[in-house]
Formats: C-alpha cells, sequence, structure tokens
C-alpha cells in the first residue's frame, strides 16, 4: 500500500515537471545558393576643396615724365623774346632748340615747329641730331620728319639713312620706306648698299 502510494508521487511529479522543459526545435540550415553576396559600397567622400591661392595684382607701370634740373615752366615768355630778339634765324633756331629739352612735354611740339621755321639747311647739325636722337620726343620727332621731306635731297637721304639703320629708332620703319620711295632702290637692310646707292643717286640728281 506504501509503494503504491510512493510511486503515485512519482508519476505525479513527472508529469508536474513536463511543463518545465521547452520543447527542442530543429533548425534548419539555410539553402544553398550561387547568388553572389551583396557588397555594401562606402559612400565616396570627395575630397576637400583646397583654398584659392591670392593671387598678387601685376605692377602697373606708370609713365613718368623727367623733367632736366633746367626745365622751365615761363616757355611762352622766353619763346617771345627769342622771336623777337635781333639774332637772324639761324642764331634763333639755335635757342629755341636749346629751349625744347628744358619746355614741358606738351610744349615741345610747338618749340618744334617753330624750329623748323627758323633754321637753315646750311645749320641743320643740331635739329639733325635731335631728329636722329632715338629719345627725342615722338611729337617732336613727327614734326621733323615732315619738315626734312621738303630739305634738299643731300640733306634729306643721309638722314632719312641714319634713322632707317638705328633699331632703336620709332620712326625707322618710315625712314626706309621713305628711301625706297625717293631713290627707287630696294636694298632691304644692307646698310652700306644704301650708302653707294645714295651717293650714286646724288650724283645723278643734282640739285
Amino acid at each position: 500500500m506504501a509503494l503504491t502510494a510512493g510511486l503515485g508521487i512519482l508519476i505525479g511529479w513527472l508529469v508536474s515537471r513536463q511543463g518545465d522543459v521547452a520543447p527542442v526545435v530543429a533548425v534548419s540550415p539555410p539553402p544553398a545558393t550561387n547568388q553572389p553576396l551583396a557588397v555594401v559600397q562606402q559612400p565616396v567622400v570627395p575630397a576637400p576643396t583646397p583654398a584659392p591661392v591670392p593671387v598678387a595684382p601685376k605692377p602697373v607701370k606708370m609713365k613718368v615724365t623727367i623733367l632736366p634740373d633746367d626745365h622751365v615752366t615761363d616757355w611762352e615768355k622766353r619763346l617771345d623774346d627769342i622771336l623777337l630778339g635781333d639774332d637772324d634765324e639761324n642764331g634763333k633756331a639755335d635757342k629755341i632748340l636749346a629751349l625744347i629739352p628744358r619746355a614741358p612735354a606738351d610744349a615741345q611740339q610747338e618749340l618744334a615747329q617753330h624750329l623748323v621755321n627758323m633754321v637753315q639747311d646750311d645749320h641743320y647739325d643740331g635739329t639733325a641730331e635731335m631728329l636722329t636722337n632715338a629719345a627725342t620726343s615722338a611729337d617732336v620727332s613727327d614734326v621733323l620728319m615732315n619738315d626734312l621731306l621738303n630739305r634738299n635731297n643731300t640733306l634729306k637721304l643721309p638722314l632719312l639713312l641714319a634713322i632707317a639703320r638705328n633699331n632703336d629708332h620709332p620712326l625707322k620703319d618710315q625712314a626706309l620706306d621713305l628711301l625706297g620711295l625717293l631713290t627707287q632702290e630696294d636694298d632691304g637692310t644692307n646698310w652700306d648698299q644704301w650708302s653707294t646707292t645714295i651717293t650714286t643717286w646724288l650724283q645723278n640728281n643734282p640739285q
């Protein structure tokens, strides 16, 4: 009787434990597949743009007119004194010639015009030196060049050659063209040949 009661207690205890044990669930492996694994691409982060390097502005070249130490501002009065003076034309031309580089730039062209009105062919050395000087201002050179074309050929042609062969002279191309026009020759930049051509031309074309 006692054995039967104990066996019943044991069976009851085992039955009560069945609610406390979790059932074992079989896990199937994932099905085999031939698909490649997905690759997760990282977003591309653009490189930072470098800050622009400041560029220094190019220096501006300023045109500076340097006046001689003995420059004059009363050039008009001085010109009147010369024109009304007692000197002959060449004497007045010499004084105007000396005044030109001392006068303001905007006055030199007018003074050059008075110069060519006064100076004679036989007294042209000073004016010729100013004309053939590459540093003479363009305004003055233009006046002197235009006047030279009205001078006699023995003065004109050698001066045109002197200007044409000076690589620094702003009127060199014009002088070379005029040589060809007047002599009807074309010696290019063969200056020795030009010298011979001019000598021959003057011999054949006396004044």
